[in-house]
């Protein structure tokens, strides 16, 4: 596995993942489907093995487990200056909720948004993992059983 590889896939498909899942109206649909995360993963697994020209199914979850894992702890950071997590949830959707509403969010203690962000790391390993496993199972290297490795060519 090339290593330098991986770490560019995973990493650009941990940057996709936050942004998807952070961006306003697309966090919305994500937050329905799960589909930037998952979605983020197999674009890192296609994006290895653009890079690499060979991928295995082994690969390509390990790829999914580092893209979430970086999503997750690049989320994580990011919640404590507001832009995701539970606290980017709230600033992200506050002008859709009364102010009543957001005086109740707003009193949730500290330790209860941590361990919020913190499950949310779990669900971008999840997600990731699941990601770079249907990644590759659609991407891996097929092999053609039964048939010849190189074409003969016709005499003639």
């Amino acid at each position: 596995m090339n290593t330098r590889n991986m770490w560019i896939a995973s990493l650009s498909g941990a940057l996709l993942t936050t942004l998807v899942s952070n961006l306003p109206i697309i966090g919305l649909v994500n937050c329905l489907l799960c589909g930037g995360f998952w979605g983020s993963a197999i674009f890192a697994v296609w994006l290895y093995k653009r890079l690499s020209g060979s991928l295995t199914i082994r690969q390509a979850v390990m790829i999914g487990l580092l893209t979430g894992l970086c999503a997750g702890v690049l989320g994580f950071l990011l919640s404590f200056a507001g832009l995701a997590g539970a606290q980017g949830l709230m600033n992200s959707y506050s002008q859709f909720i009364s102010s009543k509403d957001i005086q109740g969010m707003e009193s949730m203690p500290a330790w209860a948004g941590i361990i919020f962000n913190l499950i949310g790391v779990l669900f971008n390993i999840a997600f990731g993992i699941l990601g770079g496993w249907i990644g590759g199972v659609i991407l891996k290297n097929r092999i053609n059983e039964g048939s010849p490795a190189q074409p003969t060519a016709l005499a003639g």
